[in-house]
């Protein structure tokens, strides 16, 4: 039996929506070469600092540092990326489940994901070859006693892409369902991560990033970044 992976579409602010992706349990993880694991191992304690991170005191040098790591982030990544990225960690043999406020038209929906699909597949593809292509440049710095941050943050957006790219090609071809559901109506009109979180478990930091690419780009939300601390 083909592996489920399910998609909410969450409305942010009128036609910006959040896109949310979760392979639902029993799907095994990817497969993944010895150089990928060991991206993994670094990831994996990225990560555990960064949790270190989101726990500092407000103002403290830590909270600034974890402020000035988002803005890197956000600047790197659109939230379609991170969809995207989500998706292309999982099976090829996958169905997609997709669920969505029952006040949006089916057609609209199919409409808007088979265009993010058709245009990020080469987009992305290009953009992981050209990160890969930094290796011979970067590579002499691990002789040196500079800092190896520009590796790290090249490979990252190597496998970020990569990863979109497949995500891209998977959202295309793969088998779907659409599902209206109605209990996403109640959701607000200007939707907030703790809200997206009650009503979707994971889903508030994917509205927390939505929402800050939004305000930087010149989106009225209300409220600030710091209202989405604790979602990432």
């Amino acid at each position: 039996m083909p592996h489920l992976t399910r998609v909410v579409v969450l409305p942010v602010l009128r036609r910006h929506w959040a896109l949310h992706a979760k392979r639902c349990p029993g799907a095994a993880p990817e497969k993944r070469n010895a150089l990928e694991r060991t991206y993994d191992a670094f990831a994996e304690t990225a990560a555990k600092q960064w949790a270190k991170l989101q726990d500092a005191p407000r103002h403290s040098p830590k909270d600034y540092a974890r402020r000035t790591i988002h803005t890197i982030l956000d600047a790197s990544r659109d939230p379609d990326e991170q969809f995207l990225v989500e998706l292309g960690g999982g099976h090829t043999d996958a169905r997609i489940e997709v669920r969505f406020p029952a006040a949006l038209d089916e057609r609209l929906v199919r409409r808007r994901l088979a265009k993010l699909a058709a245009a990020r597949k080469n987009k992305h593809l290009w953009r992981s070859r050209a990160w890969l292509a930094t290796a011979p440049v970067l590579a002499p710095l691990v002789a040196t006693p500079i800092t190896k941050w520009p590796i790290v943050y090249a490979f990252w957006r190597w496998q970020e892409n990569a990863r979109a790219r497949r995500g891209a090609a998977f959202l295309e071809t793969a088998p779907m369902t659409f599902v209206a559901d109605p209990s996403l109506d109640s959701l607000p009109n200007a939707l907030d991560a703790p809200s997206a979180e009650r009503a979707v478990a994971g889903a508030g930091a994917v509205v927390a990033h939505k929402r800050r690419w939004l305000r930087r780009n010149g989106r009225d939300l209300g409220g600030t970044d710091d209202d989405d601390l604790a979602y990432g």
